[in-house]
C-alpha cells in the first residue's frame, strides 16, 4: 500500500502517481506522452504483472492527459475517469480545449467516465474520495484518502503556490472557493500535479496558498 511517483519522460510532464492499494491499483495523470518510454517502463515495473485497475485524470490539460492513449494501449486500465466538468473535451478528442495544440501535441477521443463530488474509489488499503475543486479548470478534481490524510491536488495547489486561472475555464474566484473548501479537511500528505510532494505539512501549504490568494 504505497504511493510512488512515476519516472517522467519529458520536462513538460505533470507528476504521475502510482498507488498500490493492496487489492487494486490506480494511476493519477499521464504526462504529455512525449517520448513516453521512461514513464511506461516505470509503470510496468510498479505493476509487476498486475492489472492497472484505475486511471484517474485530475483535469483536462495536455500535460496531464497527453500520455493517456499510450498508457491505455500498454496497460488496458479497467476504468478511465475524470471530473465530469472536464470530460467532454476528452470524449471529443478536442486538442484545442485540452491545450494539446499549445503543447504541439494532440489527443485521441477517449470514452472517459465522469466523476462527481463524493464518489469513492476503493483500492483495498486506500480509499480515495473525489472532491470537486474548480478554479484551474472547470472540472478539476482532488482525491483524498481520509485514513492517511493524503491529498492529490492536480494543478489546484502546489508546494508554495497554486495553479493559474488564465487558461480557458479557469476562474480565480472558484479557485479561492476550492481552497476554502479544502480547509475543512485534515491534510498531511500533499501530492501535487507539479513539483515536489510532501509526506507531511500539507495543511500548512494550503493555509499559505489561501493567504496568498486572499481566500
Amino acid at each position: 500500500m504505497t504511493v510512488t511517483q512515476v519516472d517522467l519522460s519529458s520536462l513538460y510532464d505533470s507528476n504521475i502517481y502510482f498507488i498500490d492499494g493492496g487489492r487494486k491499483t490506480l494511476l493519477v495523470d499521464t504526462g504529455t506522452g512525449f517520448n513516453p518510454e521512461p514513464s511506461l517502463n516505470s509503470i510496468r515495473k510498479l505493476l509487476n504483472n498486475r492489472r492497472l485497475d484505475y486511471l484517474v485524470l485530475t483535469h483536462r490539460h495536455f500535460d496531464h492527459v497527453g500520455g493517456m492513449a499510450r498508457i491505455i494501449k500498454e496497460f488496458s486500465p479497467g476504468r478511465i475517469l475524470m471530473g465530469e466538468g472536464d470530460a467532454e473535451p476528452i470524449r471529443e478528442g478536442d486538442s484545442e480545449a485540452t491545450m494539446g495544440t499549445a503543447f504541439g501535441g494532440r489527443i485521441e477521443r477517449t470514452d472517459v467516465e465522469g466523476l462527481k463530488e463524493g464518489d469513492v474509489l476503493d483500492l483495498g488499503d486506500w480509499t480515495l474520495t473525489v472532491i470537486e475543486t474548480p478554479g484551474h479548470t472547470a472540472g478539476s478534481i482532488c482525491l483524498y484518502d481520509a485514513e492517511r490524510k493524503a491529498l492529490f491536488t492536480g494543478d489546484l495547489l502546489f508546494m508554495n503556490g497554486v495553479g493559474n486561472t488564465t487558461d480557458p475555464t479557469g476562474d480565480a474566484g472558484e479557485l479561492k472557493a476550492s481552497l476554502r473548501k479544502l480547509s475543512g479537511y485534515d491534510i498531511i500528505g500533499l501530492y501535487p500535479g507539479h513539483g515536489p510532494y510532501l509526506a507531511k505539512g500539507g495543511y500548512e501549504q494550503l493555509r499559505g496558498a489561501m493567504r496568498m490568494m486572499g481566500a
